[in-house]
């Protein structure tokens, strides 16, 4: 039962109107709600103060006559029929909402329709999403092989070529376990390969070097290198240095000098 269902017993009550069973079930609720206990007692000073302000007044004969004569009939018929009692209805909680719960019920359903719409357009879209995403990734790496093997194949032409150069390059105490190899064909067209190097702090790279003597460092390339310390880079040996001259490694700012300022990482001649 509704809070509202004993909220409409209370006027009842206070004119002692209700039956025995609705005022059974009414009491145990106002012990237990004060908002009702509260209403209940307006309701009965309501009453006893209409009582007593109304003016007394004593009934004519005529009247008590015509109620007892009343009675008495109402009596006489209440034995000679039968009276067969009506069920009390029982209450519908939707009953209740009428027409107004109906429409909620469509409104809730609708939203939810919805909302189940609108999740699956997301989650198609992060589907596409992630296939376009695949596909960028393989076409991605399969460019990165065609060019590795452009490269092998162009180191591969270099060794084989006439007059060709091969230098080691070795670690020092910045880069222990490193190591790089440059091969340069007599035109000075060159390969550095790398493997080992440390991990690249930010905005740093690493700077290839030509040492000839009587002369400051020549610059070449800066290049970056991947997490296991690889890089690979094409660069162009001067004359002077093919013969005499020394190969070193620095580590210097994003985008190289023109002298170096880091420490030697790796050199030739060692």
């Amino acid at each position: 039962m509704k809070h509202e269902d004993y909220k409409e017993m209370i006027p009842a009550r206070a004119l002692s109107a209700l039956d025995a069973a609705d005022d059974r079930v009414l009491s145990e609720h106002l012990l237990q709600c004060v908002d009702c206990s509260r209403e209940l007692d307006d309701w009965q000073a309501m009453v006893v103060g209409l009582a007593v302000s109304a003016d007394p007044s004593e009934p004519s004969t005529q009247l008590r006559e015509r109620i007892l004569a009343q009675v008495r009939n109402e009596a006489r018929t209440a034995v000679n029929s039968n009276v067969v009692p009506f069920a009390p209805p029982q209450r519908n909680l939707w009953s209740s909402f009428g027409s107004l719960g109906a429409i909620a019920a469509l409104l809730v359903f609708a939203a939810l329709l919805v909302y189940v719409v609108l999740l699956w357009q997301e989650n198609r879209a992060n589907v596409n999403r992630m296939a376009l995403m695949n596909k960028e990734i393989q076409e991605l790496r399969s460019a990165q092989d065609e060019q590795s093997k452009l490269k092998a194949i162009e180191l591969i032409e270099m060794f084989e070529a006439p007059g060709a150069h091969i230098a080691e390059l070795k670690a020092t105490k910045m880069a222990p376990g490193a190591i790089a190899k440059i091969a340069y064909d007599p035109t000075g067209h060159a390969m550095l390969i790398t493997g080992g190097l440390p991990v690249l702090p930010k905005d740093k790279q690493y700077q290839l070097w030509f040492i000839v003597p009587n002369k400051s460092p020549m610059p070449s390339k800066a290049f970056s290198t991947d997490v296991k310390g690889r890089g690979m880079v094409e660069v162009e040996v001067p004359a002077v240095a093919m013969d005499s001259g020394v190969f070193a490694i620095t580590l210097e700012p994003m985008g190289g000098g023109s002298a170096p300022t880091g420490e030697i990482y790796l050199r030739s001649g060692i």
